[in-house]
């Protein structure tokens, strides 16, 4: 059994589910001390291909505690069998990047705040609506065609060099990755911006058109 959950963490397809129910245990006083808090879960998965279902999963143990706190409402990271799709388990590893990354999300706005306020700035207007899940999606698969067409073009200049090529086309072949790199760094800022607005957003690594790049 262990070996088939390490094996569906590892390789099972990835998508979100909602909690809709939360059931908290634990958390009790006795002579061994505090028990693990754990928590027991409905999720409400949603497949990439549009469907639903709903499922009963585990956060902890009443041996080991629960890394994270889950809530009615929350979002959290899935893995499934695309063959049996109605075996699904909750991904902590992943829920625990998502926490960190809020966390460092937060962190950083509220030092910007501290750092505006000291300048004599005016406070973040957090008047305007936050960027949609289609403006982030978009900025990140900008992002990464952006990163994958820089890794081309130092691909393609080191095979010039390699290849004893002329100087012209080493120099043009550069530039080129120069230019690459400028755009993928302005990319790159202008999906953190939007970021660090949605902490709670996460790519959806299942879309054939998010560009994989380094």
């Amino acid at each position: 059994m262990f070996g088939k959950r390490k094996k569906l963490l590892q390789h099972g397809a990835q998508a979100d589910a909602v909690a809709i129910d939360v059931r908290i245990h634990g958390g009790r006083s006795g002579a061994a001390g505090m028990s693990p808090v754990w928590y027991e879960l409905r999720l409400r998965v949603h497949y990439p291909d549009g469907t639903t279902a709903e499922v009963d999963s585990r956060l902890g143990s009443d041996l080991r505690g629960a890394p994270a706190s889950v809530g009615v409402g929350d979002i959290v990271p899935v893995r499934y069998d695309p063959g049996q799709p109605e075996t699904v388990l909750l991904d902590e590893a992943a829920l625990l990047v998502r926490r960190d990354e809020r966390k460092r999300a937060l962190d950083e706005a509220a030092v910007e705040r501290a750092e505006r306020k000291l300048a004599g700035l005016p406070d973040i207007d957090t008047s305007k609506p936050p960027p949609s899940d289609e403006q982030l999606r978009k900025a990140y698969q900008g992002w990464r065609t952006a990163a994958a067409r820089t890794k081309e073009s130092k691909a393609a200049h080191k095979r010039a060099e390699a290849a004893a090529a002329s100087k012209g086309d080493v120099l043009r072949l550069f530039n080129t990755s120069m230019k690459r790199a400028a755009e993928e760094k302005s990319a790159r800022e202008k999906y953190n911006a939007l970021r660090k607005q949605r902490p709670d957003w996460t790519p959806d690594l299942n879309d054939p058109d998010n560009v994989s790049g380094s």
